[in-house]
C-alpha cells in the first residue's frame, strides 16, 4: 500500500533472514522504478516537443521559417501526438510505435495519405531534437507514408472563363443577402490567375509590397510576397506577374486602395484571417454557381485552384521548357511541377498549347 510518502508490503515469510533480503530486493527494485520514473519524465517526447518548439521560435525570429509551420506542428503536437506519446521515453518512439499509431489516427479518423505523412514529418523533427541533445544516438527508420499524386485541382481555360463570367452576373446583378462586392472578387480572380499567389499570401499583401516593372514596352508587376512559404533571410520573396495583372493593380486595384499602406483586397477587414475566410467563402459560392464545386477527380475547388490555374496555364503555353524559371517564380521546385503539373498535361498541351494566349484566351479585357 503507497500513500503519503509511506510504502508498506507484506514479505510473506516465516523467518527473519528470508523477510530481510525480501525487503532489501524489494527497496532496490523501488528505487530502479523511481530513477526509470525519473529518467522518463526528463527525456520523454513532450520534453523534446517543448525543446523543438522553442527551436522553430528562434528560427521564426531568424527569418528562417514561417509561423505557419510552427502552428501547424503545434496543432499535430496537441490534438494527437500528446496524448499518444506524452510520457513515453524518447527511445521508444520507433517506427512499430510511430505505426501502431497511424493506423490508430487512420481508423478513428480515416486522415488522409498526405495528411500522415505530416504526423511522421513531425514525430521526426521532436527525434531530431533528441538526437542533438544526446538522448538517442540516432534517428530511427520510420513508416513510408505513400501518397497518391493525384492531379491538382484546377481550372481549365474554358472552366476558368465560366467562373469568370457567374462571376460578373453577381457582379453585375448582386444577390440582395450578399454583402459582398464581386467585382472586388472578380480582379481577385483575375489578378491570382496572373500572378501565381497562394491564398495565404495574397492576405497580406500592401500597396508597399508592389511595383511596376516596364521592358519592351510591356508592364509588369514585382511582388515583394511578405508571408510567402518559401521563406529566405528577410522574410520575403520577389515574384514578377504577367501584364494583365499590372493592368488590373493599375486600373482596378489602386482605384479602390491607393494607400502605401492599404492592403490590396478587402482593405476593410482589418483582421486579416477573416478577410481570406471571407474570400474563400465567396470563392465557393461563385464556383458553385458555375456548377464546378470539384474538378473530374472529384477534388473540390477552392481559391488554391487558381494558383495551380496558373501554373498550370504557363506550362501550357511554354510547352513545359523554362521550369526552372517558373519554379522560382512561383517560390516552389522544378521536382514539384514536374510531379503534380507537368505529367498530367502533358498529353493536353498540343491541344492547348495554341489556345493560351494571355489576352485573347483568358481576359480580352481587363473590364470583362
Amino acid at each position: 500500500m503507497r500513500g503519503r510518502g509511506l510504502v508498506k508490503k507484506s514479505t510473506q515469510c516465516e523467518k527473519l533472514a528470508d523477510a530481510k533480503h525480501f525487503a532489501i530486493t524489494w527497496y532496490e527494485d523501488l528505487l530502479l522504478e523511481k530513477r526509470g520514473y525519473q529518467a522518463i519524465g526528463a527525456e520523454s517526447f513532450s520534453v523534446f516537443a517543448s525543446k523543438l518548439q522553442d527551436t522553430q521560435a528562434r528560427q521564426i525570429k531568424r527569418g528562417e521559417l514561417s509561423e505557419d509551420m510552427l502552428d501547424a506542428d503545434k496543432m499535430r503536437l496537441d490534438k494527437d501526438l500528446f496524448p499518444h506519446f506524452a510520457g513515453t521515453h524518447i527511445s521508444k518512439i520507433d517506427y512499430n510505435a510511430v505505426d501502431a499509431f497511424l493506423d490508430e489516427l487512420k481508423d478513428e479518423r480515416n486522415l488522409s495519405q498526405s495528411t500522415l505523412k505530416k504526423y511522421v514529418v513531425t514525430i521526426r523533427k521532436v527525434l531530431k531534437e533528441a538526437e542533438r541533445d544526446g538522448a538517442i544516438n540516432y534517428v530511427p527508420t520510420l513508416p513510408t507514408v505513400k501518397r497518391n499524386d493525384t492531379p491538382r485541382p484546377w481550372f481549365s481555360p474554358k472552366e476558368y472563363q465560366m467562373v469568370l463570367d457567374a462571376c460578373r452576373e453577381l457582379r453585375d446583378n448582386p444577390p440582395p443577402k450578399y454583402q459582398f462586392d464581386f467585382g472586388e472578387l472578380y480582379d481577385f480572380i483575375v489578378f491570382m490567375i496572373h500572378t501565381f499567389l497562394r491564398p495565404s499570401e495574397w492576405k497580406m499583401l500592401q500597396n508597399k509590397h508592389i511595383r511596376f516593372l516596364e521592358q519592351d514596352g510591356i508592364e509588369q508587376l514585382v511582388i515583394s510576397v511578405p508571408n510567402t512559404k518559401t521563406v529566405r533571410s528577410g522574410g520575403a520573396l520577389d515574384s514578377t506577374s504577367t501584364e494583365v495583372a499590372a493592368d488590373v493593380y493599375r486600373k482596378k486595384i489602386l482605384i479602390r486602395h491607393d494607400n502605401v499602406k492599404d492592403f490590396l483586397f478587402l482593405n476593410e477587414i482589418k483582421d486579416r484571417e477573416y478577410a481570406q475566410d471571407r474570400m474563400s467563402s465567396m470563392f465557393s459560392f461563385v464556383v458553385g454557381r458555375a456548377n464546378l464545386e470539384t474538378d473530374k477527380y472529384g477534388q473540390k475547388h477552392t481559391t488554391y485552384s487558381l494558383r495551380h490555374s496558373a501554373l498550370c496555364y504557363q506550362i501550357l503555353k511554354t510547352r513545359g521548357k523554362e521550369l526552372f524559371g517558373l519554379a522560382k517564380n512561383a517560390r516552389t521546385s522544378v521536382l514539384m511541377l514536374e510531379k503534380f503539373y507537368l505529367s498530367d498535361l502533358t498529353p493536353q498541351m498540343p491541344q492547348f498549347v495554341t489556345q493560351l494566349r494571355t489576352r485573347k484566351v483568358l481576359e480580352p479585357t481587363i473590364d470583362g
